[in-house]
């Protein structure tokens, strides 16, 4: 893809617009007092005026809901980490968190794994703030999360058992990106060993629980408002989301899920861990205990396989482009994976085209395309925007058209 790496990253926040939660969540640390969090936040130029929210001010009840949820996740799924005794902590996505920092200074390996914008951003900062001597602790790889190639690229040198992390990934997949991931899962486990740990399955109970302890009856912002504004993306369900109220139901719909992909769940619950943090002591006794009492069945979960499997190679899906204007129809054929480390090349590729004359339509043969994730569906959207006669598809596989079809593309779309 060619271009200024400020246009690349443009690019990549057109077909991937998460930064701002990942920022959002460093500053919040930040203003917490997590010291690492403060250094990378002043090194990034993050202040009040930039994190505040465009559209919406939260009242102190939620305010506070999230300083708890925040510093309870953070610490917890770093004492879980470590008390895992795997000695490679591979974070995913590692955003721009001080993880790395703190990782380090127990002598453990650490490897962050995020988008390429994110990673270019990050990484120079993160590793200026670690000593010299343990600099070699410490490395960062672009990735998506549901390109197992990219995935395996990353850790192809790592010998020793790794513990995968994740916080605020799930929530913005849809059912075909959360079935790629676990596969993803499952086969990095067979392959180095080790457990992953997230938070995310029941993190939206979790949220609307303790706010339900702080502030019973309270019907301000909830954590999809507040995460769909910040991000620009909307956040959604899939199999290993619970729902607020449907806790029993969804945990075992979620362990099927688990299981149908070869692996297998142990909860832990929160409780044993909220009452720790700097941010719980800020409520009265009264909306403790009632807090407490809320969230006596909200767990993160330690994930493992479930047995070995194939080690077989993951097929070649490298990402091609082939281009054809014509009297203001641009044809496109496209070829392996439309995902969030390709869409940018696809928009980067119609916006050229754009500049030597005006597009009225895109036609698309899909025949050889054999993904696309949300990533892909945000800049088919832009394309469509962008033509006064729409973008149409042809050629779409078994898979390609069910993503379509699930999430009503196929209506938008001329398919």
């Amino acid at each position: 893809m060619a271009g200024s790496s400020k246009n690349n990253r443009e690019l990549y926040e057109k077909a991937n617009p998460v930064f701002n939660t990942a920022k959002m969540t460093l500053f919040q640390l930040a203003q917490q007092g997590n010291p690492h969090a403060a250094g990378i936040s002043e090194k990034l130029g993050l202040t009040e005026d930039t994190q505040k929210s465009r559209s919406f001010s939260m009242s102190p009840e939620e305010e506070l809901t999230f300083r708890i949820i925040l510093e309870t996740r953070y610490n917890m799924m770093g004492s879980l980490a470590q008390d895992s005794g795997f000695p490679v902590l591979v974070d995913l996505p590692c955003g721009y968190t001080p993880r790395a920092i703190e990782t380090a200074e127990q002598n453990r390996s650490y490897i962050g794994l995020d988008l390429p914008p994110v990673i270019e951003e990050i990484s120079g900062i993160i590793l200026s703030m670690i000593s010299s001597e343990k600099k070699k602790l410490v490395r960062f790889s672009p990735v998506d999360a549901t390109n197992g190639g990219s995935l395996e690229k990353a850790l192809e040198d790592v010998k020793e058992n790794i513990c995968i992390n994740t916080e605020g990934l799930l929530m913005y997949f849809n059912d075909a990106e959360t079935h790629s991931f676990l596969q993803n899962i499952r086969r990095l486990l067979n392959i180095h060993g080790g457990c992953w740990i997230t938070a995310d399955p029941e993190i939206m109970s979790e949220h609307l629980r303790i706010r339900s302890g702080i502030h019973p009856g309270d019907s301000g912002h909830d954590t999809y408002h507040i995460l769909n504004e910040k991000a620009d993306v909307n956040v959604i369900t899939n199999g290993l989301m619970v729902r607020y109220g449907h806790e029993k139901e969804d945990v075992e719909k979620a362990k099927a899920t688990l299981s149908e992909h070869g692996l297998k769940a142990e909860r832990i619950r929160i409780r044993d861990h909220l009452a720790a943090v700097n941010a719980f002591s800020s409520l009265t006794s009264e909306q403790g205990r009632a807090v407490l009492k809320a969230v006596e069945d909200v767990s993160f979960w330690k994930v493992v396989s479930a047995g070995s499997a194939e080690n077989n190679a993951e097929a070649d899906h490298r990402f091609t482009i082939l281009t054809e204007l014509t009297d203001g129809v641009l044809g496109l054929r496209l070829t392996g994976r439309l995902d969030s480390l390709t869409a940018p090349q696809l928009l980067a590729e119609y916006e050229e085209q754009s500049a030597s004359g005006v597009i009225r339509k895109v036609e698309i043969d899909c025949r050889a395309l054999d993904y696309i994730s949300s990533a892909g569906l945000r800049v088919l959207l832009i394309l469509q925007k962008g033509c006064k006669e729409g973008v149409s598809l042809t050629g779409t596989n078994d898979f390609v058209s069910d993503i379509l079809n699930k999430t009503g593309f196929g209506e938008i779309l001329g398919v």
